[in-house]
């Protein structure tokens, strides 16, 4: 198996002769073996990076589910005009000021940034967890672009914001045509897809890139690189490996994370012996309650147990759920606790930027040690 820095640059070359063709038709532009792949994006396989010698940059998106397919390349300048140049293939003018972040993580990301100021659209506010995005909502009227299923794509139009960050489901479908007529860049990620919390963590590079903070989104992940091997390091110094599982039964089906999954990353790292870590899918496994009773009914500790607060509030769900070792001994868990007001947790927002602080609490559950340090975003379930 190639190490990850050669599988980088490997992957760059082939995205690079994607493009051949398509950015050359723009006046004055370097050629494509101009560009130098940035090796610094060492962990995700969802988005690359390359330098011109001129000073551009060019950051190609793997948009489907097979992470070798460049889906969109945006070539970021800040002397050239934006422009679409056809489907997947656009000029963005840098640093970009008018920003519609069509997810509480990129929202969170602009923030983190220091260019909250751009941010000009949000997808729900229903989602929305950081306290100085939501007093940017109310302040300043931010428009919810996304508040029903389907982007308001008139609302969109007339905002006519420099880029659009959203996210696809890596099936190949692309924003609404009406964006895209209208000369409105649209970046369609799979951040989700990613199959380890540093390679999720990285991509406040990506939207470094755009907002012209690089320096800045380098200095962020590499406090959280570093907080995060600390913290892996920490729980290898137990012996004990917990058993571990997780979620709960919506309608007929328990949706497992599979053993490739960014959750199983994390067990793994926090010295847990996750139950379907054996498992070959990076997504989640459909099971019954059965399947899952079977192998989990003895398991050490439950986690991420949907919005539960409270062991008889889970049993009101499912009256079978007191029949797991885990709910009996007490030690459910779940990252509930940092809520807005809608329920929803501050863990889907900032822990995706910030694995090395959901480590530190997975570490603190697993090995009994949660008098070291305050907890960022678990609670223990009573």
């Amino acid at each position: 198996m190639l190490p990850e820095k050669s599988f980088k640059y490997i992957f760059l070359l082939v995205a690079l002769s994607v493009a051949t063709g398509c950015t050359d038709r723009i006046a004055g532009e370097k050629n494509e073996t101009d560009l130098a792949p940035d090796t610094t994006v060492r962990y995700s396989k969802r988005f690359a990076v390359a330098r011109a010698a001129g000073g551009d940059t060019y950051v190609y998106l793997i948009g489907n589910r097979n992470s070798s397919d460049t889906t969109a390349v945006f070539h970021l300048s800040r002397t050239l005009p934006s422009r679409i140049i056809g489907p997947g293939n656009y000029v963005v003018h840098i640093p970009c000021k008018s920003i519609a972040a069509l997810s509480s993580i990129y929202a969170q990301a602009i923030y983190e940034l220091g260019c909250l100021g751009s941010l000009t659209a949000i997808d729900n506010a229903d989602y929305i967890t950081n306290e100085h995005v939501l007093s940017a909502i109310v302040g300043k009227k931010l428009p919810e672009l996304a508040k029903t299923p389907n982007i308001d794509v008139e609302q969109a139009l007339l905002l006519a914001p420099d880029i659009v960050f959203t996210y696809g489901m890596g099936d190949g479908s692309g924003p609404d045509a009406r964006l895209e007529q209208a000369g409105i860049p649209v970046a369609v990620s799979v951040d989700h897809l990613e199959e380890t919390p540093l390679a999720r963590a990285e991509w406040i590079k990506f939207f470094g890139e755009f907002v012209g903070r690089r320096e800045v989104a380098d200095s962020l992940f590499l406090k959280t690189e570093k907080g995060y091997q600390a913290n892996k390091l920490r729980a290898s110094q137990y012996t004990d490996r917990p058993t571990v599982f997780c979620e709960i039964k919506y309608s007929d089906a328990w949706y497992m994370p599979g053993g490739r999954s960014y959750v199983a990353a994390l067990l793994r790292d926090a010295g847990a012996d996750y139950l379907w870590a054996g498992d070959s899918h990076a997504g989640s496994l459909p099971l019954t309650f059965e399947e899952v009773f079977k192998r989990a009914r003895d398991a050490d500790f439950w986690i991420h147990l949907s919005m539960i607060r409270s062991k008889a509030e889970l049993l009101s769900f499912e009256r079978r759920y007191a029949s797991f070792r885990a709910y009996k001994e007490g030690n459910l868990y779940n990252n509930t606790l940092f809520t807005n007001s809608k329920g929803y947790s501050s863990y889907w927002e900032s822990g995706m930027l910030h694995p090395d602080r959901i480590l530190s609490d997975l570490v603190s559950i697993f090995h009994g040690v949660q008098e070291d340090a305050p907890f960022y975003y678990y609670e223990k379930i009573r």
